[in-house]
């Protein structure tokens, strides 16, 4: 079972981002089934262990890297996973 999206924003700010944080946002592509984390942040350095560790707890991954003047946005993504219609009805 998939963690909340809320504790994957908590996992990706304090494990990647820590005080430089400029904004985030949370978009679904329901006709795929995909969920998309965009975060925005600055002066940002790539660390791979904090990546490994967010994709091991989220299995959010990320996807795209987009830096330019100080300013990064990081792209991490993920298959939702649907929950069976009879969970619904209990």
């Amino acid at each position: 079972m998939q963690i909340e999206i809320d504790e994957c924003v908590y996992w990706i700010l304090h494990t990647v981002v820590s005080s430089d944080l400029l904004k985030y946002n949370h978009v679904t592509v329901k006709e795929e089934n995909l969920e998309f984390i965009v975060v925005e942040a600055k002066n940002y350095c790539i660390d791979l262990t904090g990546l490994t560790k967010i994709e091991k707890i989220t299995g959010m991954k990320l996807l795209q890297m987009k830096s330019f003047n100080g300013i990064s946005h990081l792209w991490f993504g993920r298959k939702m996973k649907l929950v069976p219609q009879s969970q619904f009805n209990r």
